[in-house]
């Protein structure tokens, strides 16, 4: 006898799509083949999206009995008709009169993560709910016609991805925390990085769960199995990209009112023991633009628009917002590595020349943002400040001897000691009886006496993320995501016991498959928001390629991205606003292509007023006692004596609050000829200026232990030397320390 309810958690991952004139009938069934369910879709109502949930669970046979007495009911009216299989809806969708059906039609496996398997978007269809009898002529119009194909060329064949049984918009992190919790079985829509959530909202809410749909997550996934020295684990990479303030490079730049910032990517790191189930580690970093209001209008004339700053905002709310949401997100601190031009190159030899900018574009945002948070930093409470580090990527990258990889290293080295990095502890085994929602096992499991495991023993949380941006944070913004990457990836595969010290040797094998995948994720992410390719000299370079080849390469990246962002990213951005929500079209009001702007759907739009994230904090009490990865502290003394790392910003605080709008106001010539931005004037640095604050000085942890650092010759600043020390490889010769050390960087 078929049986009313749920008959306990489940998901459903393929489909049957059957018509008759009135109904469309979607039968679906779990991977088991256990449970089978009837979805009906009204067709005689073309402007209501009524739906209703067989609430009878059935069996195979049950099913195709029911199915078999819905064809005789019909057969005078022709019947009952299989349109096509699926694997999950992505979403209803209504333009000016009739709803429309997006379906997952055909899919692949691109990867797992702790036994729950990953899928892609082959093939997808958009079908008409109601039945061509029914529909007006305004189903044929030019307007509606028009919406449709603009919301196809959406292509959900191209890094989108979804899982039925994990929630791949959470972190690894997240989904272990709230598994031994008893998290909702529902899947989490609201979440900023499901983009299909405005689509399947009509379908939720009347249904009451999310068994039917699939969360597509926008972004890039990829996943390798590697091995050292017999050793496998499975390396995992993953870009969700954000659905507030979506859109293409010049058309969405900066900060919203709300706090939203345009290219804002969670990139999250994977490492999983294939020899040890449950033995795994995670890191997140993060990207997005500079949170402050400008902006780039296209041009034909100039493929490098001048960078306007919008807005005056005094008290810098819109981000101070954004702050406030990344620390909600991933706990402090909040560390921004600014990767954006200087103005003034400080040069010491002769031999290294490189021209400032001839109109003031990026060193304008750079002064405005170091402003920014130097006021922020001064009204929040002192474990929240913000800690800002500011290095010119392209001056330093076109040094002969320059190191792009061992600078953002050491980089990496010091934001991972202060964020840590997820790992999830060795398993125990305890004498009881418990049944929760497994991680590992993509259902629910009841363990006996003798075989209930933890994993909670020696686990350690991520509190706080390294946040990376340039201007458009794509090329520049990759490489130094690839180098934390890289530092993390040597404490993660310590922590799991494959390698017996916390660092990756820059040039074996496994770095170089972390950087393809880096690079990869790059392509991706540049094309989704800049319209070609990333620009890359520096992966390239150590691949070993022809140089000419190269420069050839990326002269083409260039064309086509200004092509892209001139004729192309109009259209984009429409179908994008369309398809998020932020626009639905309404009869007497404007069709989308005649705006003139976009802005304000992005700021009072109904794409962002549908649901407020659920953000899970880590709490400091879940972190073991034994836990290998601490978060430092940073100390309130102001005795320079006690510093790892002066800042000249940490000199202009102290001396005056006043002087930050002068560091915004004034011309970074410096009238002494000392080639000195006047706020690096108070402290000549020889390394990246951190605003790290004072630290106390502690033995670092057993994970994050780093190789003995060559001595050097003491100097004023003893700690500048060994951080000289630790960048460069040991191979240089003593002319090419000296070249490095001559390099001064400055906020």
């Amino acid at each position: 006898m078929p049986t009313p309810g749920d008959g306990g958690s489940y998901s459903l991952e393929k489909f049957k799509l059957y018509e008759t004139q009135s109904w469309f009938y979607l039968v679906a069934r779990d991977s088991e083949k256990r449970h089978w369910r009837i979805l009906k879709i009204d067709r005689t109502e073309p402007a209501e999206l009524n739906i209703v949930e067989d609430p009878v669970v059935y069996t195979k046979h049950e099913c195709a009995g029911s199915l078999q007495r819905v064809a005789e009911g019909n057969k005078a009216t022709g019947g009952l008709h299989l349109v096509t299989k699926a694997y999950g809806i992505v979403g209803f969708i209504k333009f000016r009169e009739s709803h429309y059906m997006i379906l997952v039609s055909k899919r692949r496996q691109i990867g797992s993560l702790c036994g729950h398997a990953v899928y892609a978007i082959d093939e997808n269809q958009l079908l008409t709910v109601p039945h061509p009898t029914v529909q007006t002529e305004v189903a044929a119009s030019k307007t509606e016609l028009r919406y449709r194909k603009l919301l196809s060329s959406v292509d959900l064949t191209k890094d989108f991805y979804f899982s039925y049984t994990y929630n791949l918009m959470h972190t690894l992190q997240r989904n272990a925390l709230e598994a031994g919790e008893g998290a909702d079985s529902n899947i989490p829509y609201d979440n900023m990085f499901v983009w299909n959530a405005f689509l399947t909202l009509g379908i939720r809410r009347r249904l009451g769960n999310t068994r039917w749909t699939v969360a597509l997550v926008h972004g890039h996934f990829e996943q390798a199995k590697l091995s050292i020295y017999g050793h496998v684990f499975s390396l995992t990479l993953i870009a969700r990209r954000s659905r507030h303030f979506a859109g293409t490079r010049y058309l969405k730049r900066g900060v919203n009112d709300k706090g939203r910032v345009a290219n804002d990517v969670e990139t999250e790191q994977i490492v999983i023991d294939e020899t040890k189930p449950g033995l795994m580690s995670s890191v997140v970093q993060n990207r997005g633009s500079i949170p402050l209001f400008w902006s780039q209008e296209a041009s034909r004339l100039s493929p490098k628009p001048d960078i306007v700053l919008q807005r005056y905002d005094p008290v810098y709310l819109a981000t101070k917002l954004h702050f406030e949401d990344l620390s909600r997100r991933y706990g402090d601190p909040i560390i921004i590595l600014n990767l954006i031009k200087a103005s003034v190159v400080m040069l010491a030899l002769s031999s290294y020349r490189v021209n400032p900018e001839k109109r003031p574009r990026e060193m304008m945002l750079r002064r405005e943002f170091a402003t920014a948070v130097g006021y922020l930093n001064q009204i929040l409470p002192e474990e929240r400040r913000l800690k800002f580090i500011h290095w010119d990527f392209h001056k330093f990258a076109k040094s002969k001897s320059a190191n792009v990889l061992a600078v953002l290293g050491a980089v990496a080295t010091e934001a991972l000691d202060l964020t840590g990095f997820y790992y999830s502890g060795r398993p125990w085994k305890e004498k009881k009886k418990f049944q929760r929602p497994s991680l590992y096992t993509g259902g629910s499991e009841t363990a006996s006496s003798s075989d209930t495991v933890n994993y909670d023993r020696g686990r350690t949380l991520q509190s706080g993320v390294l946040r990376t941006n340039c201007i458009d944070c794509l090329d520049r913004t990759n490489v130094a995501q690839y180098a934390y990457g890289l530092a993390a990836l040597g404490r993660q595969l310590h922590s799991v016991g494959i390698t017996n010290v916390p660092r990756v040797d820059p040039d074996s094998t496994i770095a170089a498959a972390l950087m393809d995948m880096y690079q990869n994720m790059g392509d991706a992410l540049a094309l989704q928001y800049g319209g070609s390719a990333a620009h890359n000299t520096v992966f390239p370079e150590r691949h070993g390629r022809w140089k000419a080849t190269t420069q050839s390469q990326e002269f083409l990246k260039s064309i086509k991205r200004y092509y892209s962002n001139t004729y192309t990213d109009g259209e984009k951005q429409d179908a994008m606003n369309l398809f998020l929500g932020y626009f639905q079209p309404q009869e007497g009001k404007p069709a989308l292509w005649d705006l003139d702007s976009d802005y304000y759907l992005h700021v009072a739009g109904c794409g962002e007023e549908l649901f407020e994230d659920f953000v899970l904090k880590p709490s400091p009490k879940l972190e073991a006692s034994s836990s290998k990865t601490t978060i430092s502290k940073l100390s309130t003394s102001n005795d320079e004596s006690t510093r790892l790392k002066l800042t000249s910003f940490d000199k202009i605080m102290q001396v005056t609050s006043g002087l930050l709008k002068v560091v915004c106001t004034q011309s970074d010539s410096d009238p002494k000829g000392t080639c000195t931005a006047p706020d690096a004037a108070e402290v000549q640095l020889k390394s990246p200026n951190w605003l790290f604050g004072q630290r106390k000085h502690e033995e670092p942890p057993a994970v994050v232990a780093s190789e003995p650092l060559q001595k050097e010759k003491q100097s004023e600043v003893s700690t500048e030397d060994d951080w000289v020390a630790l960048v460069m490889p040991s191979e240089q010769d003593v002319s090419d320390r000296q070249e490095l050390n001559s390099l001064s960087f400055f906020v």
